[in-house]
């Protein structure tokens, strides 16, 4: 008996370490956001800011840049893409699950294996082609490659291969459309897997950088990701400034997680994301 709360202590206490270290760079960052210039190159190094008063940073933020504008474009991209993205996948998941066709897990095999090509691979023909076509500096040109995600097929077939296929054939014998069971029936099968997806997505949407960096010139394009660079130089970086404005562009990331935290927990544990 003693031996399991011992363990249990052990084991309570290596998690709050962990917890710790893990939220330490969060904490520091939201502690330098307060901090003037001059407290951040101060020596020794003060952990706390002089005032908890001090919103200039978050001020100057807002006048050097349009952040707003910034984290309502990230947000208009990573929830279209999301909604898209879904849409998508289900089908093509349930395609995949439910219908025999002809070299079928060929076709399946070549979508997979775009999750082992890096996007700088092909960011030089998509960035062509959205410069041929006028998407620079457009929300389509932002969000069309983040429209189709090949994790998501593979997570949605999983999914669709746990309904029963006894169900979507009683379905059509009832004289059900197709489209009708997939929408009326399968759907609600597999929502978690659902919510899995669209999380992920969301997530991922929200924290790309390399193409929004590469697509966007004008300001009012810009994406959050891409807006906390404008803090930093070629000589030096406004610590006080990206820290704000890193706090600023964690805070819908934050109340997502508070809201959809058992689903964040199963997305993560069902997409084999370490860290």
């Amino acid at each position: 008996m003693k031996m399991k709360i011992t363990t249990k202590i052990l084991i309570y206490v290596l998690a709050l370490i962990i917890i710790c270290f893990m939220l330490f760079p969060f904490l520091w960052m939201v502690l330098t956001s307060f901090k003037t210039p001059a407290e951040i190159q101060r020596l020794p190094i003060s952990f706390f800011p002089d005032s908890f008063k001090n919103l200039s940073n978050y001020e100057e933020v807002f006048n050097r840049q349009p952040f707003m504008r910034f984290i309502a474009n990230s947000m208009l991209i990573s929830s279209f893409s999301c909604l898209f993205s879904i849409l998508i996948t289900t089908m093509a998941g349930y395609g995949f699950s439910k219908f025999d066709f002809r070299f079928k897990e060929f076709f399946f095999f070549l979508i997979l294996c775009f999750l082992i090509v890096p996007f700088q691979a092909v960011v030089v023909p998509l960035f062509q082609w959205a410069v041929k076509f006028h998407l620079a500096d457009t929300y389509t040109g932002l969000v069309l490659p983040l429209l189709v995600s090949s994790f998501g097929v593979f997570l949605m077939r999983q999914g669709m291969d746990v309904v029963p296929i006894e169900l979507i054939e009683a379905a059509r014998i009832d004289g059900s459309s197709e489209f009708h069971t997939f929408y009326k029936i399968v759907m609600p099968q597999v929502k978690t897997f659902i919510a899995t997806q669209a999380i992920i997505k969301f997530m991922w949407s929200w924290n790309e950088f390399f193409w929004p960096l590469v697509i966007t010139n004008r300001v009012d394009m810009k994406v959050v990701t891409v807006g906390l660079q404008s803090f930093t130089n070629m000589y030096f970086v406004e610590y006080h400034l990206i820290t704000a404005a890193a706090v600023l562009s964690v805070v819908p990331m934050v109340i997502m997680f508070a809201i959809f935290q058992r689903g964040i927990v199963r997305a993560v544990a069902m997409s084999g994301l370490k860290g």
